[in-house]
């Protein structure tokens, strides 16, 4: 890729949004956000086109798409580099310092406030009570039942 990218590759906004990709430092996170959305959906709008000249069999030297496409990647590649910056903060250490920090920051938290000790008296919880099944009969009444037809049987006329 060339230095300085062919001006006919972009068009108006395209530009634009390449342009602002220059100038990160000042631009809220929102703005980062709406930005690298845009130039997302542009540079797949024009990969689609790629694919579909490829596709169609007009894959000639289409220099002009693939120069546009490479444009907003870079452009795409300085907003996410931007934000990634961001997000890690401004310590060297990246996303592990401020683990620790964070860590650090909720045990100085802790220590400041007191801590709950559980419950005010001294029960303990059992959990929920047992409910009885009351479509079974009752412990031995059926043993019963058939005590009763065994006896009927062997004291009987015979």
């Amino acid at each position: 890729m060339s230095k300085t990218p062919n001006p006919r590759a972009l068009d108006r906004d395209e530009a634009e949004m390449v342009e602002q990709t220059k100038t990160l430092a000042k631009r809220s996170p929102a703005e980062l956000r709406d930005l690298i959305g845009r130039l997302r959906a542009r540079r797949d709008r024009v990969q689609r086109q790629i694919r579909g000249r490829v596709r169609a069999g007009k894959s000639g030297p289409d220099a002009g798409a693939r120069e546009k496409k490479a444009l907003l990647t870079e452009a795409l590649a300085r907003v996410a580099d931007e934000m990634e910056r961001r997000k890690s903060g401004p310590q060297s250490g990246g996303a592990a310092a401020t683990a620790t920090d964070n860590l650090r920051e909720a045990v100085r938290r802790k220590a400041e406030s007191p801590t709950w000790t559980g419950p005010d008296d001294r029960t303990a919880d059992l959990g929920p009570s047992e409910t009885p099944n009351t479509k079974i009969a009752p412990s031995g009444a059926l043993h019963t039942e058939g005590m009763r037809a065994a006896i009927a049987r062997s004291t009987g006329a015979r």
